[in-house]
């Protein structure tokens, strides 16, 4: 498989060295700066021109998605894979022709580092967009993309503030690809999860870019006519919104619940999420089908 590794970087001087070196020199890396005002555009401009094969270019929209997809517009090679500049690159699974030709997409599992514990992001082997909705099992790092494949979908919405891997994830899934995931006792990377990461831990100070990217997924959902995702929407929203609550911005949690319509069983989880419940969402995926 050719492959091209794209690494959107917004102020991360921090980690970016770290990152960059990570990367296996046999991939051709695509490096995009996105307004960086901490020197990271000029260590990742620095870093590109030493290195055969990697290409550094600038995007001016902001976020990740724009940049993202100026490396997307870039890509030369059959696939593309996405990676964040303030995590550890480990290698890609060995796929063999076959696989490759037969497929979109080809998923795996990560392992994230959460307050400095090491664990494997949870994830379910299925290309079932509803259980997507609920646990989120397709990440950046997960998602592998036949290049053209990627682009005729859209490519990342430059309309998501936040969460903009669970609704590309989630787009993928409800066009039906042709995809397989590749079993692996060694998940791949080192994603880790800190107060200034893209993957933060608060839901609390980004309530408003949530809201924004669930009401994309929602319409997205319905032009789908896609049932079983709607009904794992409804559990997500109240999921969120009871979380919402439980860190005290019931503005937020509002907003985010009238998002969809609610049902039992959804009051019942925002309920137990808000009071300190954990693992709403496992029990979402056992209530899918009732």
């Amino acid at each position: 498989m050719q492959v091209t590794i794209v690494i959107p970087v917004y102020n991360r001087a921090e980690y970016l060295l770290r990152t960059l070196q990570s990367v296996p020199a046999d991939y051709p890396l695509i490096v995009v700066d996105n307004g960086s005002t901490d020197g990271s555009a000029a260590m990742a401009e620095d870093f590109c021109s030493r290195r055969p094969g990697a290409v550094f270019a600038s995007e001016p929209t902001p976020g990740a998605p724009a940049a993202r997809n100026r490396g997307l517009a870039l890509c030369q090679t059959e696939w593309v894979y996405f990676f964040d500049s303030d995590d550890e690159f480990t290698s890609l699974p060995s796929v063999d022709d076959a696989t490759a030709a037969a497929n979109d997409m080809l998923c795996f599992p990560v392992r994230m580092i959460v307050d400095g514990k090491d664990r494997i992001r949870d994830y379910r082997p299925t290309a079932d967009a509803a259980i997507h909705v609920l646990n989120a099992m397709l990440g950046t790092q997960s998602m592998l993309f036949r290049t053209e494949w990627l682009r005729a979908i859209g490519g990342w919405d430059n309309r998501c503030p936040i969460w903009n891997d669970w609704e590309l994830g989630l787009r993928a899934l409800l066009r039906r690809p042709r995809l397989q995931w590749i079993s692996t006792d060694d998940p791949r990377h080192r994603i880790y999860v800190h107060a200034d990461s893209i993957t933060g831990p608060s839901y609390g100070a980004r309530w408003e870019r949530i809201a924004a990217t669930l009401g994309i997924a929602r319409d997205e959902i319905c032009a789908a006519s896609d049932g079983r995702a709607e009904r794992a929407f409804r559990l997500r929203c109240h999921i969120v919104s009871g979380q919402l609550l439980r860190e005290g911005h019931r503005e937020g949690a509002a907003t985010v619940r009238a998002l969809s319509d609610s049902s039992l069983m959804a009051r019942m989880l925002q309920w137990y999420t808000a009071h300190g419940g954990r693992g709403a969402w496992r029990i979402a995926l056992a209530c899918l089908n009732l």
